[in-house]
């Protein structure tokens, strides 16, 4: 069932990333050896050498010349040869004076250039291949052996006693007495409970990232009289049931995986499909999947065993873990781009599941753990051998690349028919138009390229039609590549797909693609295996390996992070604070007894994250208010034995749902796809996601355009400037409301649904610290500044749901004391003290403001919404 298809990117780097230049060259003709001899090396040694090798120590542009791999993998611009393609060898380019110039100032004799053409064309034959050296790591087995015993991460966790407390009457959960016992043991006591409308408050947010209803304040706080602890356990069950639940507790792993719908960086292109891998995390943590399963098939889910086609395109879509990450598409050096990729995915894979940081291993060996830079090439190796799909569909001549975007890739197509309603069919007789457009487009393209070798016509005007011409094939590909052959819209997803010729790969000194060492096998941290670790096959890329490897119950490592995470999440702050970072640099945990009892229960559990969840939010200490006492303080100001619940801020996500929610008008259904899904493939510049060359085959006057055939609209826009001033008047209302397009001011759907495209992500996620969804982030940073005040009483989301807030109060007071008491409420979950209803009946009372009587009272009480929104009560769980 495994689909597969071209992945440009890869074109070139099977000869050059990391491979075993000897044993991939093949035996050379004496023939062509004599021709490389007499043709081609005087000319590389007079001409090229000075400025282009290592004898020399010149590399400008990054190019070195004198040996067959280094020519392979080229400079910063790309590889400088790619046998048998003249097209895209530079150095041909450059020897014909057109994208560069070499040697410079002089051109070759043109039999000099009719040789290294000859000898590009035969397969460019290169004799000059040299032995790779051998990079010796400095960390020793009996480092990694000792480091096994003696570093409390790298040993399995162990289930420990529970320890024995004087108060034993205090503890609700087995978990209770190890907070309980350090605190005792230091003459500290916890905290008193707090409030019953305090729990519940917090229990909805941390649960469901939504604040408790009226009807549920009213309940729970009967309930709780009654019975505190099946009180807050009947709520906890309730809610781990609600869809709610994954929505907040998916975008905690969106956070950490790096979740974005566009690439970033310096050409940002937008992910169209990523909302699928999104929905995907929702669904798995709605459904309770047991979180080894979760692991296996976001890294390796196109390499399991499968019943349905159903199940093979969730895990499909599961791998897009592995593809949503930032790429350098404008990264000339194909080799390099590939590294680069592969270091990434290490980067994330380590860092979100092993609290790891391998990637440090890349230049040298890992300065403060363990971890010998062979084993990041290791790792690397089962990384190469792994397919990335993220970019646009494939026409019939594959993916046709940008004149910026030199990395263009192909998508996964599904195994099930699932469009979105936006997908736009395309007629047959368009569709034909398209194709007609898209053959008389390359062959100009073709012809320009074959003028080009020629060296005829005006160059700047040639670069100009070049780069029209490329963008046109670009576009028209990716929409003929979005279609069957009727016509109708195919369902696509981003995520990988295995290699069909695995092999290892080499070390690099230094991380350099231009300096490999020797191969090694592929595998695993060895700081992190037993005598017994799984091998690899050599059919195998190793990641269905890696897979069932991490996610084992038998690693030290993924259980605890995890469970961590979600410590954090409940309590306010990690058992090991450095989330990511498990380490040696990172911090130690302050109660290891209970991370590892935590770890083993939640392997216990069959890796269920709500038994997880339903296990902490149930404890005694989750209950602890956060009533300060000054001894304690003392004693532990960082409150790392927690004897107080630390005070937390909302994150972005649950305060702007929870404005909705007060106001009436949170729409809890999830919409369908992405606002990025329904603009399609394009640059993101400014927070436009508007596309031209999109507008003109989707619009009615697109239509009629292009019914009147592909070679007739240029001439059609020339001879009716009132469709050109259309095309730009709409273009330029689409860049107007580009931001908010992106902002999304009136969408009222859950915040997890709002479009994330890097470096345009919505002002407000972004004002109240949204995770950077370039960089893995377990732990989001809490900031006050002015700019969130200024949101709070300016911006238009906030006016317009303190307006509908007004309204329901309005409506559901017969007084203004009722009315105090149902805002109160809806905002903070409780009930408002005397002082606080007479001191807003005043500020109503002296509000000025105009109009009618109705209109005066609504106006009143928008302004009192507004301040309580605006306040740090709203934003704070206490």
């Amino acid at each position: 069932m495994r689909r597969t298809a071209t992945c440009s990117l890869l074109i070139c780097v099977a000869t050059c990333f990391l491979q075993a230049s000897g044993s991939a060259q093949e035996t050379l003709s004496q023939e062509k050896i004599d021709f490389f001899e007499a043709k081609i090396r005087p000319v590389l040694v007079k001409e090229c050498y000075g400025c282009h090798s290592t004898q020399t120590g010149n590399a400008k542009g990054g190019l070195r010349l004198d040996t067959q791999e280094l020519t392979a993998i080229g400079g910063n611009s790309g590889p400088a040869i790619v046998p048998g393609d003249l097209d895209e060898s530079l150095l041909y380019s450059a020897i014909l004076h057109q994208d560069f110039q070499m040697p410079p100032k002089r051109k070759l004799s043109q039999n000099v250039i009719n040789d290294f053409r000859s000898w590009i064309e035969m397969g460019a034959p290169d004799p000059r291949v040299t032995a790779p050296s051998v990079l010796k790591t400095q960390i020793t087995e009996d480092d990694i052996a000792q480091a096994k015993t003696e570093f409390w991460a790298y040993k399995k966790p162990t289930l420990p006693a529970i320890p024995a407390v004087e108060n034993r009457q205090w503890s609700r959960s087995d978990l209770d007495p190890f907070v309980l016992a350090k605190l005792e043991a230091s003459s500290m006591a916890p905290a008193v409970d707090a409030e019953p409308h305090q729990i519940l408050r917090r229990l909805c947010f941390d649960l469901i990232g939504l604040p408790p209803s009226i009807a549920q304040i009213e309940y729970f706080q009967k309930y709780y009289d009654t019975d505190p602890d099946k009180a807050i356990a009947h709520v906890v069950d309730q809610l781990l049931e609600k869809p709610q639940f994954g929505e907040r507790w998916g975008r905690h792993w969106l956070d950490v995986v790096r979740y974005a719908e566009s690439n970033g960086r310096e050409i940002n292109m937008t992910f169209p499909h990523a909302w699928r891998y999104r929905d995907y995390v929702i669904d798995s943590f709605n459904e309770d999947k047991p979180y080894d399963r979760f692991l296996q098939e976001q890294i390796a889910g196109d390499l399991l065993p499968v019943d349905s086609d159903s199940q093979w395109a969730e895990n499909l879509v599961a791998t897009g873990f592995l593809a949503i990450g930032p790429k350098s598409l404008a990264e000339q050096n194909r080799t390099q781009f590939t590294a680069d990729l592969i270091d990434e995915q290490i980067d994330t894979t380590t860092r979100a599941i092993l609290g790891m940081s391998v990637a440090c291993a890349r230049c040298h060996d890992h300065k403060f753990d363990p971890i010998p830079q062979t084993d990041y090439y290791a790792l690397a190796g089962i990384f190469y051998n792994t397919t990335v799909f993220f970019g646009t569909p494939a026409s019939k001549y594959g993916n046709i690349g940008g004149v910026q975007n030199r990395n263009s890739s192909n998508l996964l197509r599904l195994p099930i028919d699932d469009p979105n309603d936006f997908d736009r069919r395309i007629p047959t007789d368009e569709l034909a138009d398209l194709n007609r457009e898209l053959d008389e487009t390359l062959q100009q393209l073709i012809e320009y390229r074959r003028n080009r070798r020629q060296n005829d016509g005006n160059a700047a005007n040639a670069i100009q039609n070049f780069i029209r011409m490329q963008t046109r094939a670009e576009t028209l590909s990716t929409i003929i590549g979005g279609v069957d052959a009727q016509g109708n819209p195919i369902s696509y997803c981003m995520g990988v797909q295995e290699s069909d010729d695995p092999r290892d790969v080499r070390v690099l000194v230094r991380g350099e693609v231009a300096q490999p060492a020797q191969m090694v096998p592929r595998g695993f941290p060895s700081v992190l295996c037993e005598d017994d670790a799984p091998k690899i096959s050599p059919r195998s890329s190793g990641r269905l390996e890696l897979a069932r490897w991490i996610s084992s119950g038998d690693n030290p490592l993924t259980a605890r992070v995890m469970v961590n995470r979600i410590w954090q999440h409940l309590i306010g702050q990690g058992i090991v604070r450095s989330t990511e970072n498990f380490g040696a640099t990172g911090q130690a945990p302050t109660h290891p007894e209970l991370l590892d009892a935590l770890a083993i229960k939640f392997v216990d559990s069959g890796w269920s994250i709500k038994s997880m969840v339903r296990e902490i939010a149930t404890s005694r200490v989750y209950r602890m208010s956060t009533e300060f006492d000054q001894t304690s303080f003392e004693k532990d100001p960082d409150n790392e034995l927690l004897w107080r619940a630390t005070p937390r801020r909302l994150d972005a996500e649950a305060i702007r749902d929870a404005i909705l929610f007060a106001s009436g008008n949170l729409q809890l259904d999830r919409p369908r796809a992405s606002e990025v899904a329904k603009a399609g493939y394009m640059r993101v510049r400014d927070g436009n996601l508007f596309n031209p060359v999109q507008f003109m085959t989707s619009s009615e006057m697109g239509m009629n355009m292009m019914s009147d055939g592909p070679m007739n609209r240029q001439r059609m826009l020339r001879s009716r400037p009132e469709l050109q001033q259309m095309l730009f008047r709409q273009a330029l209302a689409n860049r107007r409301s580009g931001g908010d397009r992106l902002d999304m001011t009136d969408a009222t759907f859950r915040s997890v649904y709002l479009p994330i495209v890097r470096g345009e992500e919505p002002r407000v996620l972004e004002v109240f610290d949204f995770a950077e969804p370039s960089m893995i982030v377990g732990q989001r940073e809490t900031s006050s500044t002015p700019n969130q005040s200024l949101f709070m009483m300016n911006n238009p989301f906030v006016i317009q749901q303190s307006d509908a807030l007004a309204e329901r109060v309005l409506a559901n007071g017969r007084n203004p004391d009722e009315q105090i008491q149902y805002l109160f409420r809806s905002l903070y979950g409780r009930d408002p003290d005397a002082s606080e209803i007479s001191t807003i009946r005043a500020f109503a009372d002296d509000f000025p403001v105009a109009g009618l009587a109705n209109t005066r009272a609504t106006k009143k009480v928008s302004a009192i919404c507004q301040s309580l929104i605006a306040s740090a009560e709203f934003r704070y769980l206490d």
